[in-house]
């Protein structure tokens, strides 16, 4: 479960919070309720990487047939042995 902090902690914190971010983002809480989340850089550009992959619906399908395909094979070899 991801770290919580209010946004009176995460002011306080702000120095310290890029060497958090690191591990997993942290969720910023008003009033008990999250409003807000924090993460790294790296995992924000990996994150938009990984949604651009997956909104490519060709890219998927291609994939998806690939992963068939080596599934099918690796059974036809397990066969031969």
């Amino acid at each position: 479960m991801s770290k919580r902090l209010t946004i009176a902690q995460a002011q306080q914190q702000l120095p310290n919070l890029p060497q958090e971010l690191l591990n997993e983002p942290i969720i910023i809480t008003q009033d008990g309720v999250p409003v807000m989340a924090a993460m790294s850089y790296t995992h924000l550009t990996e994150l938009l990487e990984t949604l651009d992959i997956l909104t490519d619906t060709e890219f998927v399908t291609k994939l998806h047939q690939s992963i068939t395909q080596a599934h099918q094979f690796a059974m036809r070899t397990e066969d031969l042995c």
